[in-house]
């Protein structure tokens, strides 16, 4: 089901309509309210994508595939229903109201990787290193000896804040900082990492890319971003950067390129071949062929990749062909040409 139908929205809808139609969703679906666990879910995970503009934006033009093409191993997790109520403080009541600890999540990361128009066409594997914070092996994470709860969060990792708005009073749960929302504090810091439970090392992620990747387009690898102590790893994020070919020029899915002739081949007409990444490619330009013609080679361009990452048919391959007027020629030419203006002058 679309998600603007989840919540009774329009596609205009502004952050503060879609905050307002998931909060009345919420409260009338929740499962401590006798609602629909799957109908409470379905709006939070509505939520989650429609509240942030990039996914929202990724979710607009792929649908719920959210713009990974990749599929696989290679999805996030999806919605963080801890996130979503925190935004809400205690208007849920119950076990959802009261502040309650979230897992720390380390950061994400995000490389680059360069790819080439062969690459697109065709498929392939790379091997993507990378810098990451992982495990310290010294204090197997840990940090140190003798770990003790942090007194000012109680263990929990998080302090409760909260504040007076115009909706009434929030209640919000907040890091905290006093333990870096570990709950714990080191007495014994491990000298190897310092107390931090982690090091920073080299990381080499193999990856296979669909047929049909573009400039542009961002994988995420769940779990392979930074560690952090007591928590869990955050994501890598991989922007795709496609490198221009020096003959085809890519418009989405299709492949654009020129081919000269000459003045003569034109009149008289000739055979082409054009070397393309899949092979060679042969077809007649017919007598009296114009400069600036452009023939259409069905299939031969770039495979379609569709939001569930598989492929769905293959662009076209556009040839611009033109005609070369030599700027230097001999007496010898000169003379031809004159020859055969006077025919056509008569």
């Amino acid at each position: 089901m679309d998600y603007y139908d989840i919540l009774g929205v329009d596609k205009s809808a502004t952050q503060d309509e879609i905050k307002k139609a998931y909060r009345k969703k919420a409260v009338e679906h929740h499962p401590d309210k006798g609602g629909d666990e799957s109908k409470f879910r379905e709006a939070s995970q509505a939520y989650e994508t429609l509240s942030d503009e990039q996914k929202r934006r990724e979710y607009d033009t792929y649908g719920s595939g959210g713009g990974n093409p990749f599929g696989g191993r290679h999805q996030s997790h999806g919605f963080n229903m801890d996130d979503i109520f925190s935004q809400f403080g205690d208007i849920f009541g119950g076990r959802y109201g009261q502040p309650r600890q979230r897992q720390r999540k380390g950061n994400d990361l995000r490389v680059q990787l360069t790819v080439s128009l062969e690459d697109v066409i065709i498929g392939c594997n790379k091997k993507v290193k990378y810098k990451r914070q992982t495990p310290c092996v010294t204090c197997s994470g840990k940090g140190g000896t003798d770990l003790k709860n942090c007194l000012a969060c109680n263990g929990s990792g998080q302090r409760a804040v909260t504040q007076q708005t115009p909706f009434g009073v929030i209640t919000q749960a907040v890091p905290c900082n006093n333990c870096g929302a570990s709950g714990q504090v080191v007495s014994d810091p491990c000298k190897s990492c310092n107390g931090e439970g982690t090091k920073l090392t080299d990381e080499t992620v193999d990856i296979t890319l669909p047929k049909g990747v573009a400039g542009g387009m961002n994988l995420a690898m769940s779990g392979y971003g930074n560690h952090v102590r007591g928590g869990q790893p955050g994501d890598l994020q991989i922007s795709i950067d496609e490198i221009r070919h020096p003959k085809f020029r890519r418009e989405g899915n299709d492949l654009h390129c020129e081919e000269w002739i000459s003045i003569p081949d034109a009149v008289l007409g000739t055979k082409i071949n054009v070397p393309t990444i899949q092979g060679d490619i042969n077809f007649d330009v017919s007598s009296g062929c114009e400069s600036g013609k452009v023939f259409r080679m069905a299939g031969k361009g770039v495979p379609v990749l569709s939001s569930d990452g598989r492929n769905h048919g293959t662009g076209n391959l556009y040839v611009t062909v033109n005609v070369k007027i030599p700027k230097n020629i001999s007496l010898e030419e000169k003379q031809v040409y004159q020859n055969l203006k006077n025919l056509s002058n008569n």
